[in-house]
């Protein structure tokens, strides 16, 4: 066997042994959540994921916000697809940037965060929907405007 035919053969091996390991690594962030946690997952990734941990962490407070208040549901994955609230949960897309749901999932797997001043409403910079005049402004992180 020559050189390139041996070199290409480790190549493809090692390649194969990466895409397995980083496939093991994806189903093992997602067997080690609880469906709470799933939920909130699946929502910060579909809402703000580009955001970082400020824009995730007032996403998740929202919806626990939403939880704590007896105008939603008492829990997180009924506040997250109840409908009409989160666009995403219209048209669910696959989870495509798997580096982002296993940062995210190690974020919401860390526990408890802040409840952010009671947020209980957000949308994004480039809309302006009827409601937002009927709750207080609370500020803006990323691409979304929080209220309560």
């Amino acid at each position: 066997m020559n050189r390139l035919t041996f070199a290409s053969k480790v190549v493809v091996r090692l390649t194969v042994v990466v895409l397995a390991w980083g496939f093991f690594l994806s189903t093992q962030a997602e067997a080690n959540l609880t469906r709470t946690e799933r939920c909130h997952v699946e929502n910060i990734y579909h809402e703000a994921r580009g955001e970082g941990w400020a824009g995730w962490a007032l996403v998740k407070a929202t919806v626990e916000n939403r939880v704590s208040d007896s105008r939603w549901p008492s829990t997180v994955c009924d506040v997250v697809w109840q409908p009409k609230q989160f666009s995403w949960t219209n048209d669910p897309n696959e989870v495509t940037d798997m580096d982002s749901w296993n940062r995210i999932a190690s974020f919401v797997k860390e526990g408890v965060h802040s409840n952010f001043r009671g947020a209980t409403h957000y949308h994004t910079v480039s809309s302006n929907p009827w409601w937002a005049k009927s709750y207080e402004y609370l500020g803006t992180t990323g691409q979304h405007k929080y209220y309560k």
